[in-house]
């Protein structure tokens, strides 16, 4: 019996050894895009999850201004219906929280200040501050709005500067009508990868409707 005895060629060889060595690289490329990708959607999740913390803290403290179950503000320090003083960055505002007709106990008289050097939003309360971010929030604004009375919703009050599209009223002189407050940010990703493109930081909003400062 005659056995075929016929092997591969040395260029066939190349050639296989070429092929796999190809669907390799292509293997390897397609593991290192994924990687990448899922890294960076990482680290912005991180990122969103960090300036939701801080955007519902807020948000949580300045909704609650205004709350005086004694139907009679406290005052000390002076204050419109619970607002201290309101600008596009910082607010202050006052509540009486345990409902015993001051506002000179715990957390009952909060400033939140965004400072455009450092890039951080400050909580300030009984006589301490604390830094909320990591230096990382690129932008960020507060909206005052009056409360809507018609089909169409009202325009934002004015600021000395920097004013909202379509402001109307000037704010200062308007601090017992505001009642809802906008906040917006935009915080940077602590974390990017430079082989994947996009997105590189995060913008997040809230409007916080002032339950306890009726007009």
């Amino acid at each position: 019996m005659i056995l075929n005895r016929k092997g591969f060629t040395v260029i066939e060889l190349l050639v296989a050894m070429a092929m796999s060595l190809a669907i390799l690289g292509a293997a390897r490329a397609m593991y290192r895009i994924q990687a990448h990708t899922i890294k960076s959607q990482e680290n912005q999740m991180e990122a969103e999850e960090y300036a939701r913390v801080s955007l519902d803290m807020m948000a949580r403290e300045i909704r609650n201004l205004g709350y005086f179950p004694k139907q009679t503000a406290c005052t000390s320090p002076a204050n419109t219906k619970g607002i201290v003083s309101a600008s596009a960055t910082s607010i202050n505002f006052v509540y009486d929280a345990n409902g015993d007709g001051d506002c000179a106990d715990a957390s009952e008289n909060v400033t939140y200040t965004y400072d455009p050097t450092t890039l951080n939003i400050s909580r300030t309360a009984d006589g301490s501050t604390q830094t909320l971010t990591n230096g990382n929030v690129e932008a960020f604004q507060l909206i005052y709005y009056p409360r809507q009375t018609g089909g169409t919703a009202p325009a934002p009050y004015c600021f000395a500067t920097g004013n909202p599209t379509g402001c109307s009223g000037t704010l200062s002189s308007s601090l017992s009508t505001v009642q809802r407050v906008y906040v917006s940010l935009t915080v940077k990703l602590q974390r990017t990868d430079t082989n994947v493109g996009g997105q590189h930081s995060v913008a997040m909003n809230s409007s916080v409707n002032l339950r306890n400062h009726i007009n």
